[in-house]
């Protein structure tokens, strides 16, 4: 990795460093060498290896559907298990990928002084090998979806697109908070605590629809589904492989902007204040 970080750095020394988007794909073979690393890494000495990707959100599913469906009877979603499951694929994706991003400067803060090379790649890879280790788990949503729920495949199909922008979305808010923990540190520790109350603000084992209060409070519902950014992205990949429901036009236009526009503004900070980070470090 050294050396190509070093072909890397002789090449922008000599042409001048690009910026934006152009610059990522420029250096798609360093990105590609720091992904690769990172899934690597993140299974290193595992013996069931990206088999864990299936198995904690399988273990959670068992936990939440026990708890509120079979025990409490808190709700009566049809096809919980599997609502719950596409919730929480999603949600781990998002969740993952914004932690590991947000530190991943600081971890190589080494490499980050002594050379220079584009910095959004480690943020980036490590988001990358996290939603790969995340979208797996939709290898067993899609199916559960189309044979046990609604789904149907042609429907099934767009949670492609919006697995893209739900890593788009990721990897934003993931170069904002990469850029602030450097000069910044108790922002991850922030983030870390913002994680547990975000994650029941988030419609994973239940929808805001079946919620008690809901239509007394239109806005307070509102709040929750816009004001939080992850909420758009679960509700429309569980509605096109649990529910086999398009969404409509006001949370298509959500995805398909808030995330690819968050990933701009991301990538655009940190290349402004990326050479201050040597010295923040």
């Amino acid at each position: 990795m050294p050396t190509t970080i070093r072909r890397v750095s002789a090449v922008v020394s000599i042409e001048g460093r690009p910026t934006g988007l152009a610059r990522v794909l420029g250096y798609r073979d360093l990105l590609v060498t720091l992904t690769r690393r990172e899934l690597r890494a993140k299974y290193k000495g595992s013996l069931l290896g990206i088999a864990w990707s299936y198995l904690h959100p399988l273990l959670m599913m068992s936990v939440y559907v026990l708890v509120f469906s079979v025990l409490w009877r808190a709700v009566a979603i049809p096809n919980y298990p599997v609502f719950v499951l596409a919730g929480l694929a999603a949600w781990s994706i998002f969740q993952a990928g914004v932690y590991v991003g947000m530190i991943s400067v600081l971890a190589n803060g080494d490499l980050v002084k002594k050379i220079w090379f584009p910095r959004e790649t480690l943020v980036i890879s490590t988001v990358l090998a996290q939603a790969v280790a995340g979208i797996v788990t939709f290898a067993v949503v899609a199916p559960a979806g189309l044979i046990f729920a609604n789904g149907t495949l042609p429907i099934a199909l767009l949670a492609v697109p919006f697995l893209v922008v739900l890593t788009a979305l990721t990897l934003g808010l993931a170069l904002l908070l990469a850029t602030a923990n450097v000069f910044f540190r108790d922002v991850e520790h922030f983030i870390g605590v913002l994680f547990l109350p975000w994650f029941f603000l988030t419609p994973i084992f239940y929808s805001l629809e079946s919620l008690p209060g809901a239509a007394a409070h239109p806005l307070v519902i509102d709040l929750l589904r816009y004001g939080n950014p992850v909420t758009p992205y679960v509700e429309a990949l569980r509605g096109v492989l649990v529910h086999g429901v398009v969404p409509g036009p006001a949370a298509l236009a959500y995805v398909f902007i808030v995330g690819p526009v968050l990933l701009v503004v991301g990538l655009t900070v940190l290349q402004r204040y990326e050479d201050r980070f040597a010295l923040a470090l």
